[in-house]
């Protein structure tokens, strides 16, 4: 057991004590990730503030992507300008911070009891929409059950199994009783779609939230305008007066803006325009190390997605480290098919790592039986690097006699007209607090973002055994069983783990790194602010 390792198991076993918070243990995840990567790298992206914050501005955010299902409801949320639209609109009970842990927001304090089945939290008095209504214990027990409903259709909704009922206890506190112990709670609380809205809203058309900003203009797919919100719980934020948000999708055409002061923040700077922005002296690149990841997935319901072996040979035809080098310029990890990174306290080393094999890429690709078929691979650039990856497969397949067609799709309609819907195609997602909750999201039979449609019963039982389990020793071996399924099911190729690199102009202070998304997590309009 490593060091590390050791620590986890410490503060888990300490969940039995009265005294306990999860932000004792919320982020060894991360911290392990930080040793795989290389002393201090995780916060790679800080960078100093030079004075005391200041009031005024307008910042302007370009993003790689938007949609016309762009929206404000959080249990949809999807695309980054989702995430940054719910953040800067809503309040959440948690929030994470530069280590992943749960730290108090409208909770002002969260305790289990001694066997992590229950877990009270306390809220901040005083709270108040953007309306004057007040905040209401109501309107946060909605908040989170809403999850569950059907005419919801929430993302979130395979994580809010484990609630058994969620009351208040009186006027201040909060009750999360759970089927099954969940050290992990005040984190999954605090992910992108449990934003705290107004009891009884189902249409987001005129969003009301209690967060530090206001809408006022929104066209979806083409631009949010926010305004500050003068009522703000936090006293004296947010800094800024209010901020654009809309896309550039030309990664170039991103940089160029960035560097000629027309944006402020850019999200996904890549290739030769990482080197030129760090050489601008007008900006730079902000830089997340983090699990998250583009694959390749099969959907294991539609032909050919629906033959183990082809999804194994490609496998076998991705060049991982030539990735890492050449297209991520090194801002990344190795990954094994399957989403778990390296340095992980769950992290299966016995697992053999796959790398480039033509022989056993042809040897599965006979198995497959699917001869000189053309097969189709989608990719987008909505799925960061998806092309890239799609590029080098084609190329290796060509070597072996497989005949895949490349097809780059529009942006704007990928995550609703193509991912899970094609037998071949490529899925990018942010990392979770938790590894179980990814799970939960992307690999529990009927998920929402379950893309390759894989649905087996021992994978959901194991899944739902990790998040129960509080002696370490099983908790590790039963990852490793989940590991050992995902990498040989053939429904996913995950090459390398990738991390954020984004682009800020020195203008912006205060902005830190969170390791589950771009941009600070994508939760920091609050807390940035601009100088001259």
């Amino acid at each position: 057991m490593t060091d590390h390792e050791r620590d986890f198991h410490a503060a888990r076993m300490a969940a039995g004590r009265s005294d306990f918070t999860r932000r004792q243990f919320g982020g060894l995840l991360f911290g392990s990730a930080a040793a795989a990567l290389g002393a201090g790298s995780l916060l790679a992206g800080v960078r100093p503030a030079e004075s005391a914050p200041v009031r005024g501005g307008q910042l302007k955010i370009a993003l790689f992507s938007q949609s016309t299902n762009d929206n404000f409801d959080s249990a949809k949320a999807l695309y980054p300008g989702d995430f940054i639209r719910c953040t800067s609109l809503y309040s959440y009970l948690t929030r994470l911070d530069e280590r992943g842990r749960a730290q108090p927001e409208v909770a002002e304090s969260f305790e289990p009891n001694s066997d992590a089945t229950e877990w009270r939290f306390k809220i901040r008095k005083g709270i108040v929409f953007h309306d004057g209504s007040a905040l209401t214990m109501d309107d946060i027990i909605f908040s989170v059950l809403r999850h569950r409903e059907e005419r919801v259709a929430s993302s979130a909704k395979p994580l809010v199994q484990n609630m058994k009922e969620v009351v208040a206890d009186g006027p201040e506190t909060i009750v999360v009783k759970l089927v099954e112990p969940d050290a992990d709670l005040p984190e999954l609380i605090g992910t992108l779609q449990f934003a705290i809205i107004k009891n009884g809203t189902y249409d987001f058309s005129s969003p009301v939230g209690t967060g530090p900003f206001k809408v006022k203009e929104f066209s979806p797919g083409v631009r949010t305008i926010c305004e500050r919100n003068d009522d703000y719980w936090k006293p004296g934020q947010p800094y800024i007066d209010g901020f654009e948000m809309f896309s550039i999708v030309d990664h170039v055409a991103r940089a160029s803006a960035l560097l000629s002061g027309d944006v402020h923040l850019i999200a996904d700077l890549r290739g030769p325009g990482i080197d030129e922005v760090a050489k601008s002296g007008v900006a730079s690149p902000f830089i997340t190390n983090a699990p998250r990841y583009t694959s390749i997935q099969a959907a294991v319901d539609i032909p050919p997605g629906d033959r183990k072996d082809l999804g194994l040979a490609l496998s076998y035809l991705i060049d991982r480290e030539r990735m890492l080098k050449t297209v991520l310029r090194g801002n990344g990890v190795i990954a094994n098919d399957h989403p778990i990174m390296r340095g992980s306290p769950y992290y299966d080393e016995g697992l053999p790592q796959r790398a480039l094999d033509r022989d056993k890429a042809k040897f599965h690709l006979a198995k497959a039986g699917i001869g000189n078929s053309r097969i189709e691979l989608h990719v987008s650039d909505a799925s960061a690097f998806s092309v890239e990856i799609g590029q080098l497969l084609q190329r290796e397949a060509a070597g072996i006699g497989l005949n895949l067609d490349l097809r780059r799709e529009p942006a704007d309609s990928y995550w609703s007209n193509i991912a899970g819907k094609r037998a071949l195609f490529a899925a990018t997602f942010n990392p979770r607090p938790t590894e179980n909750m990814l799970l939960n999201l992307a690999w529990k039979s009927g998920a929402a973002w379950n893309f390759s449609h894989y649905s087996d019963p021992q994978l959901d039982g194991l899944i739902d055994n990790a998040r129960s389990e509080l002696d370490e020793a099983k908790r590790k071996q039963i990852y490793g069983d989940i590991q050992a399924k995902i990498h040989n099911s053939g429904a996913l190729i995950l090459p390398n783990f990738i991390s954020f690199v984004d682009g800020v102009s020195n203008k912006v202070k205060g902005l830190t790194p969170v390791p589950v998304g771009a941009l600070g997590g994508f939760n920091f309009t609050d807390r940035v602010w601009l100088t001259d």
